[in-house]
């Protein structure tokens, strides 16, 4: 994968994940825009310095940081000044954008591979409605009607399925190993 497509999967992630958390899409901008500035700049920045770059607030800058740093988009680093004060500093570099990227597509990769295990060992039938998913005993018990919508499930074709998944599978091993 070259540096510039981690980087846009890598923005589009992070904007995405934040709007998502917070329900607003001007958050994920932000994170776009912290994300920018770490890398642009290349050195760990106090949080009160990331909000005079950007021109915000410290407040919902460190809120959004620390929601940044707890699913893993940026690194936090906490320096002592004197023997009463720390200063937290945020940074990110290609390293961690391509290790985070890696570690996304394995995460992936096992869900995939969840998946076809289940398709493997058991009946799966899908509402053509509302999408969910119901395995045979579920659907026996719903008589195989969606319990939200009351429309006819259909039964998934778990070959056909199986086929697509391992090879997105297969896909994403290779795209994790350039």
């Amino acid at each position: 994968m070259s540096e510039d497509v981690e980087l846009s999967l890598f923005l589009e992630y992070a904007r995405r994940r934040l709007a998502f958390e917070y329900d607003d899409e001007e958050v994920g901008e932000l994170a776009v825009r912290i994300i920018r500035t770490l890398l642009e700049r290349g050195e760990a920045i106090p949080d009160e310095n990331l909000a005079l770059i950007l021109g915000v607030s410290a407040v919902e800058l460190r809120r959004v940081l620390h929601t940044m740093h707890k699913v893993g988009l940026i690194r936090l680093t906490r320096e002592t000044l004197d023997q009463y004060r720390y200063e937290y500093k945020w940074s990110i570099d290609r390293e961690f954008i391509r290790k985070f990227l890696i570690q996304h597509l394995e995460k992936v990769s096992s869900k995939l591979t969840q998946r076809i295990e289940i398709l493997s060992s058991t009946t799966i039938y899908v509402c053509p409605t509302c999408y969910r998913g119901y395995m045979l005993d579920e659907a026996y018990e719903y008589d195989f009607k969606c319990p939200r919508d009351d429309t006819e499930l259909v039964q998934v074709n778990a070959s056909l399925e199986i086929t697509l998944l391992a090879n997105i599978i297969k896909n994403l091993k290779v795209e994790g190993k350039q």
